[in-house]
């Protein structure tokens, strides 16, 4: 079904498929049905557990807020679905530096929509920013999401063992991050695969 709104949305980050637009308070119900989908929380590092509907939405007001967190939806280009978010958090202008994370809901899975959002991302935060660090952060569990932050270039840098308690058993977290001389290395302009940001090749 065709989504006319979201389409009409503001396009911050723009690729082939999707583009990252700032996240409003419209789009609390699919981030409540996220959060209560058991699946999706594991890979987003969360605890399973029910969540009182207006006071999680009182919680996501807030982090929209927040001065050191920038969120975003991200929409699939064809039919405005809304189909994940990404935001960066722990921001601080001073070190040059923050973190990041990407969640799609199931039915985008596999297909690489993650993968060219975090392309923008990346883009952003390094070239637009002038950021020199992007830190996230798995348990070892989550086997996809440490594929897939190996996959984008980021660097294994530490093991925190039986850190968390995911799934009935402790696992270890695990810390990634990426470098600006990483990413340039990576990411030369010409590999870019058409991303734009704020309109502009990126």
């Amino acid at each position: 079904m065709k989504n006319d709104a979201n389409l009409q949305r503001v396009r911050f980050l723009e690729s082939n498929r999707v583009f990252l637009t700032p996240r409003t308070m419209a789009d609390f119900d699919d981030h409540y049905r996220w959060d209560h989908d058991r699946e999706i929380v594991y890979l987003d590092d969360m605890y399973y557990r029910p969540r009182e509907y207006d006071k999680a939405r009182e919680q996501f007001e807030k982090r929209l807020k927040a001065d050191d967190t920038m969120c975003f939806s991200i929409i699939l280009k064809e039919n405005g679905a809304h189909i994940g978010l990404a935001e960066l958090y722990d921001i601080s202008d001073y070190e040059r530096r923050c973190l990041w994370g990407i969640i799609l809901t199931k039915a985008y899975w596999r297909q690489g929509y993650g993968t060219e959002a975090a392309g923008l991302v990346l883009a952003y935060v390094f070239k637009e920013l002038g950021f020199r660090r992007l830190k996230s952060y798995t348990h070892s569990g989550n086997v996809a999401s440490m594929k897939f932050q190996e996959k984008l270039g980021f660097v294994r840098e530490g093991v925190l063992r039986q850190e968390y308690f995911y799934g009935g058993a402790y696992v270890d977290g695990i810390d990634y991050a990426m470098l600006v001389e990483e990413y340039n290395e990576r990411y030369h302009e010409s590999h870019d695969n058409g991303n734009k940001i704020g309109g502009r090749s990126a």
